[in-house]
């Protein structure tokens, strides 16, 4: 348990932020915090006994209304977004007073130090090869805390218990997350690393800077410590090589996928990168001569076959009153958007895919701005016809997240751009860039039972679909 007991979380209703003040929580601190408006993450804090002040300001830190959220001795320490500016007034409160301040990466940190920590890195997949984690060692009886940046199955009816699952074990599996190097906050024993790809320009520099971080994550896992990822990948390379005895492939547990309720190639990798790392944990089994221990691979496949996916992972929405197939998926990167739609082609090859995307912050679309124009037009990654799978591509204002305004990009530039080297590959998809969510939604319910609608972005487009169920 770490040394602090009364917490103020700003920011609490993010999927990460909410996961650890339930965590603390269990763990027998007193927990509370604010966040700039009400969602069913912040409800269901509330419903679970955390107060959420909905709204930010320094009275929010006053003597009674800390009293009143159950901190009847004040705070100790307050834990806060990156995407909380200094001028915060909260923020600005807390320092004034000279309480202690922690990021969610140092928090998550902390709290890692009292665990056995798996840390799960990479560009992609990180969230959903957590969570088959959680799958896989709850299947094989190890009783996990899982820190996931999404809302699990099991627990999306109500969102109570959101991205966190605590069987009160040892282990701690979390996502670790590059950007900033804040993963470096923790010290794993093991590390999933499931690709490095370029992103995060606005903070890296290129490439090897990426590399650099991963490089230095690999190094804080002790003598005993395993690195699961695949060594063939040319951007895992350095890695390979400074750390080649901690290597485990997970290439070679692909023959041992279960079939699986998600759709995707890249899926099968996730899935292959779990029982890679479960099958370390069986091997360490067998040498404590522990018949129990030793048939952690068998609960870990059955937990693989339970998986059913996490909230806006290539998530199933149900139709339209017309038929249209909907889904949702966070994808954000080129990389991600490939997959995205190869696993959607690959299992809907007679529909039209109709795309809405939400390019993800200014920096990341100019500077891989060439890479979004080619990953939508890109043609027949499954079967043999040649067509590009996505037969519609709408696009919306670009979700600015933690960036200012830049003049230089945005969706109207790309879906031009898009439409030039559509017409000079004389290919028929149709692209438009819309103002709106609710023109989105009129056009996605007129969509019939040929089609296949999907939302794709890491900021609110899965909203349209809200507005079409």
């Amino acid at each position: 348990m770490i040394e602090y007991k009364n917490i103020y979380f700003i920011g609490i209703g993010g999927i990460g932020m909410s996961a650890i003040a339930r965590m603390l929580r269990e763990q027998g601190a007193t927990v509370s915090g604010s966040d700039a408006s009400e969602s069913d993450v912040t409800r269901g804090l509330q419903e679970s006994g955390i107060h959420v002040n909905i709204g930010q300001n320094a009275e929010n830190l006053s003597v009674s209304n800390l009293a009143m959220a159950g901190h009847h001795d004040g705070i100790d320490c307050v834990v806060y977004t990156t995407a909380i500016p200094d001028s915060d007034p909260e923020l600005s409160e807390a320092r004034l007073r000279d309480l202690p301040t922690f990021t969610y990466a140092e928090m998550l940190g902390k709290i890692s130090a009292n665990f056995e920590t798996i840390a799960v890195a990479g560009t992609h997949g990180k969230t959903t090869t957590t969570a088959m984690l959680a799958s896989a060692f709850s299947g094989a009886n190890l009783k996990p805390h899982v820190i996931v940046g999404s809302l699990l199955p099991e627990y999306k009816s109500n969102y109570l218990k959101g991205g966190v699952v605590d069987e009160g074990g040892n282990i701690l599996i979390t996502e670790a997350c590059e950007y900033k190097r804040s993963f470096l906050n923790l010290n794993p024993k093991h590390v999933v690393i499931t690709n490095i790809e370029e992103d995060h320009l606005d903070y890296y520099s290129d490439l090897a800077d990426i590399q650099s971080a991963f490089i230095d994550l690999c190094a804080k896992t002790p003598k005993d410590g395993k690195i699961i990822c695949n060594p063939d990948l040319p951007n895992l390379a350095p890695i390979v090589e400074k750390f080649p005895d901690k290597i485990v492939d997970y290439k070679k547990l692909l023959s041992k996928v279960p079939e699986l309720k998600v759709l995707g190639e890249h899926n099968k990798l996730n899935a292959a990168a779990t029982l890679a790392l479960m099958s370390v944990f069986e091997e360490v089994g067998k040498n404590r001569e522990n018949s129990a221990d030793a048939q952690i691979l068998d609960g870990a496949i059955t937990g693989l076959e339970k998986f059913s996916g996490t909230w806006r992972r290539l998530e199933a929405r149900g139709e339209t009153e017309k038929g249209a197939i909907l889904y949702d998926d966070y994808a954000h990167h080129p990389e991600e958007i490939r997959a995205g739609i190869n696993a959607l082609h690959q299992n809907f090859q007679d529909k039209k895919l109709v795309i809405f995307f939400q390019p993800h912050l200014y920096s990341r679309t100019k500077k891989l701005f060439d890479e979004f124009v080619e990953v939508f037009l890109e043609k027949n990654p499954v079967g043999e016809s040649k067509i590009t799978p996505v037969s519609e591509l709408y696009l919306l204002p670009i979700y600015a997240a933690r960036e200012p305004a830049d003049s230089e990009i945005s969706s109207e530039i790309l879906a031009q751009k898009i439409t030039e080297q559509n017409l000079s590959e004389n290919s028929k998809m149709k692209v438009e860039f819309l103002p709106s969510f609710e023109k989105a939604a009129e056009i996605a319910l007129e969509k019939d039972d040929q089609c296949v609608v999907v939302t794709m972005g890491a900021g609110d487009v899965y909203k349209i679909l809200d507005l079409v169920k």
